[in-house]
């Protein structure tokens, strides 16, 4: 059965970019040119996932995000921006927006990252078997809200493959939700030991040692960075 993706970007050449990408993946694609139409859209149809452009006119993708929830809409998103970093990621992580990938993005990128959320959509607990099942359902459960298990996951990633930075900089990301900051710097310098070129948790780590902490511009990781 095909997917159902909504494509929400005010932009027509991202627009015509996603849907020419996402054509031979099996998917129907469906498209908004602002908020308001994809609110209506959103609250008329049933979508598999949504590409929810972050700076819109009108409402904002943020405001997409939360009025979508309020609704009861639980479809995944990912939210595109043409930033390097994204502004109150931690809300949008909270109203369920784990993933994220920055503009402009070459037509690989963008479809790694759909089948990566996609392919997360089928994750039995039960039936985790690699490295890269057990980060997914690790990301499934923070979108869900359940951080202890998905700590729990993210510690047997850590034990699966020792030399893997990217559990480590996701447990930081929860350490910071707890606001436990020395906890999640830590997280983050253990992904740099690993990996010194790891980009998301080099972000992190000089974002939350900043004299004046901010969550603004938490960095993920998203296919551009792990490849």
């Amino acid at each position: 059965m095909d997917k159902k993706i909504l494509v929400v970007d005010d932009e027509k050449n991202i627009r015509m970019t996603l849907t020419h990408c996402l054509r031979d993946q099996v998917c129907k694609i469906d498209i908004a040119v602002n908020g308001e139409e994809a609110l209506q859209k959103l609250m008329s149809a049933d979508y598999d996932l949504v590409l929810l452009d972050i700076k819109m006119p009108g409402l904002t993708g943020m405001q997409v995000l939360e009025k979508m929830r309020e609704k009861g809409s639980r479809v995944d998103v990912i939210m595109m921006t043409a930033y390097g970093t994204i502004e109150r990621a931690v809300e949008a992580m909270k109203l369920g927006a784990i993933d994220f990938i920055s503009k402009p993005f070459t037509p690989e990128e963008i479809r790694n990252i759909v089948k990566e959320v996609l392919d997360r959509q089928t994750l039995k607990e039960d039936k985790l078997e690699s490295f890269k099942d057990i980060i997914g359902f690790a990301k499934k459960c923070i979108i869900e809200g359940s951080y202890g298990k998905a700590e729990g996951f993210l510690k047997k990633a850590i034990a699966m493959e020792v030399d893997a930075p990217e559990p480590h900089n996701l447990l930081g990301i929860l350490a910071e939700y707890g606001k436990e900051i020395q906890k999640a710097q830590m997280h983050y310098r253990a992904a740099l030991a690993l990996d010194p070129s790891y980009e998301p948790a080099s972000k992190n780590l000089e974002r939350t040692a900043q004299w004046k902490y901010t969550q603004r511009g938490m960095e993920l990781g998203d296919d551009k960075n792990d490849n």
